[in-house]
């Protein structure tokens, strides 16, 4: 599973967490990359926006948000259509995949993940 995020001046390193992200390992990717890098992507006052997705919403992540003065975009259940990062990621795998092409293993795909996303500017 991969971690990203984007804003008015940039965009976060993507972040690959191997396994299945829970609460906790979510916690710990915010942490590690959202808090450090929102200020360098972003005005002081941003709004976090994610899907609603139950890791998403879980006890554990709100109370973390309210522990770090994260504040969230009240956001619409079933509503991948309108949701920036659906978006996004659905250019960067157009150019992962572009002309059919396959990974043999998951360090090739991440790493033509990389790849991509160098070829997009810092803003979108």
């Amino acid at each position: 599973m991969g971690w990203g995020g984007f804003a008015t001046e940039g965009t976060t390193p993507i972040v690959f967490v191997q396994g299945r992200m829970n609460s906790d390992s979510y916690v710990d990717v915010l942490a590690d990359n959202l808090l450090p890098e929102a200020p360098l992507i972003t005005s002081a006052d941003y709004l976090f926006q994610q899907d609603n997705a139950s890791l998403h919403v879980s006890q554990t992540l709100k109370s973390w948000f309210r522990a770090n003065f994260v504040k969230l975009i009240d956001w619409p259940d079933k509503s991948p259509d309108l949701n920036p990062m659906e978006n996004l990621c659905c250019i960067l795998a157009h150019e992962v995949y572009k002309n059919g092409t396959r990974y043999q293993n998951k360090q090739e795909l991440m790493s033509a993940i990389g790849k991509a996303r160098k070829k997009f500017p810092g803003t979108f």
